[in-house]
């Protein structure tokens, strides 16, 4: 009969039962019963009962981070109430470093919240790694605009120009200088002086129509160049020019 009965056990409901026992999760068998015993003292306005079963549940061996936080917190709450502000907030402190977002009953007195919060204040809270953003399946294609080309330097816009300046001041000198000779002609008496101030008059005055030509001519190349010569620097067709100096003038031949 007790063979029997120990069969019945391990192949009918018995059997069910056990396999049931051997399935309890661990920590329905890590609990902490003396938090919520030490939690129901509390509020029961039992202190003295709640000081000894909570200081019993801080070293609970098998109670989580959070239980054992939570346990610090009540043993913080109870002894406020007793007078021992010092030790409070001792053990706010310890709650604290091993749950940083504990928090404090809802009923909880202004004056304990305020100690509470000045006491978390001094805690470095813990870094919160964040997840890395998923990939983005279509990035968007980013075009850089492409800067314009830098304008071309005025090389020879300014060579002109300096070539036509040096002229037109150099034919101004001159022509000053005729001028003075002329004078001079008009009011020397004697034959052969005359004829020498005569030579160079002529000689000053076609040294400034030359100098004259030139530096206007000059200028007119610059004016040109200073419009073709600059902008961007995008490709030109090649060309070719070259410059006379004749008695009359400046002679341009420009070739594409």
């Amino acid at each position: 009969m007790k063979f029997m009965s120990l069969q019945k056990v391990f192949t009918g409901p018995g059997l069910v039962f056990l396999a049931l026992i051997i399935s309890l999760p661990l920590t329905a068998l890590a609990a902490n019963p003396q938090l919520k015993e030490g939690i129901d003292a509390y509020e029961n306005f039992e202190y003295e009962q709640a000081l000894q079963i909570l200081q019993k549940a801080v070293k609970h061996p098998g109670a989580t981070e959070e239980e054992t936080a939570q346990a610090h917190v009540y043993l913080g709450l109870v002894r406020f109430t007793l007078g021992d502000k010092k030790g409070s907030l001792k053990e706010f402190e310890a709650a604290l470093k091993l749950d940083y977002h504990t928090k404090l009953p809802a009923d909880t007195s202004p004056k304990i919240i305020s100690q509470f919060e000045s006491v978390k204040k001094k805690i470095k809270p813990p870094l919160e790694i964040k997840p890395d953003p998923p990939p983005d399946p279509d990035p968007p294609i980013i075009v850089k605009p492409v800067p314009p080309p830098p304008p071309r330097p005025r090389v020879w816009t300014w060579v002109a120009t300096g070539i036509g300046g040096a002229a037109l001041i150099g034919g101004g000198t001159f022509a000053y200088l005729a001028s003075k000779a002329k004078s001079d002609f008009d009011n020397e008496p004697w034959a052969d002086n005359a004829n020498d101030l005569k030579s160079t008059v002529e000689s000053r005055s076609l040294t400034a129509n030359i100098l004259l030509g030139t530096g206007a001519a000059a200028m007119v190349v610059a004016v040109i160049l200073f419009f073709t010569e600059g902008g961007s620097a995008e490709p030109v067709n090649t060309s070719t020019s070259s410059f006379m100096l004749t008695p009359a003038g400046v002679e341009a031949t420009i070739r594409f």
